[in-house]
């Protein structure tokens, strides 16, 4: 029995809403819907995240990184490790989402299990609220791994570059929030918004650029096309505004 009425599956394990015996009134409420990540509940409750909990503490902490390294490498330095450090996020951002959150695993194998619950829970289930941010059991450990990383290849300058950093990835965390739930106001928001939607229900083998799109202009991956292998279901489409 699948955990979502009206979808078959195991427990766990996202249906394929918009092929022939699921109901199509419910795609919009299995995209909405929540299920484990993983089989244990104790641990699954550690994969969902509120979007108050990165913006507080990310926050905290370029506010401690930010005067300190300026203040360490002086003002000129300082600003350029920021920005390098926040051009070094944009393309964490691209290629981790690229080359990780899209690599092709054998169906039915444990990688393709791991997948899913890395990135494929999100392809199934984009309105699940407390899934659009990383949450804090991953992101505050690689944090400190990377503090300690750039600590030992930049010395003193560390604090700047991770300052920057830290901005690039809170912006990637607050604009996927804000693309997702709720609906942008803005041009700007609108765009990015549009963007990510046709990532999600045209062509996921496109558009990796979440906060940063200018990758995808520089790596080839802007649109086109729609590649073999999308994950695109017949009946979807991209939400209106």
């Amino acid at each position: 029995m699948s955990e979502f009425p009206g979808v078959s599956g195991t427990p766990g394990i996202p249906g394929t809403p918009g092929i022939p015996g699921v109901d199509p009134v419910d795609r919009a409420a299995f995209r909405r819907s929540s299920p484990l990540v993983v089989r244990w509940r104790s641990l699954d409750r550690l994969t969902r995240q509120h979007p108050s909990g990165p913006l507080v503490v990310f926050t905290s902490f370029i506010t401690l990184l930010l005067p300190a390294g300026l203040t360490a490498s002086g003002p000129v330095a300082g600003v350029a490790l920021v920005l390098v450090g926040y051009a070094a996020w944009t393309l964490t951002e691209y290629w981790v989402h690229r080359g990780l959150f899209h690599w092709v695993a054998a169906p039915g194998t444990a990688m393709a299990r791991l997948h899913w619950t890395l990135h494929g829970h999100h392809h199934d289930h984009p309105d699940d609220r407390r899934r659009l941010v990383m949450p804090l059991a991953v992101t505050m450990p690689m944090a400190l791994l990377l503090c300690g990383l750039s600590r030992l290849a930049l010395g003193a300058h560390w604090m700047g570059f991770m300052a920057g950093y830290a901005v690039g990835y809170l912006l990637y965390d607050m604009i996927h929030y804000h693309v997702h739930h709720p609906r942008p106001r803005s041009r700007a928001g609108r765009a990015l918004r549009r963007w990510h939607m046709l990532h999600h229900f045209a062509d996921d083998s496109r558009r990796f650029g979440v906060s940063a799109p200018w990758w995808d202009l520089v790596f080839g991956t802007a649109g086109g096309r729609r590649a073999a292998g999308s994950r695109r279901r017949p009946g979807d489409g991209i939400p209106a505004e």
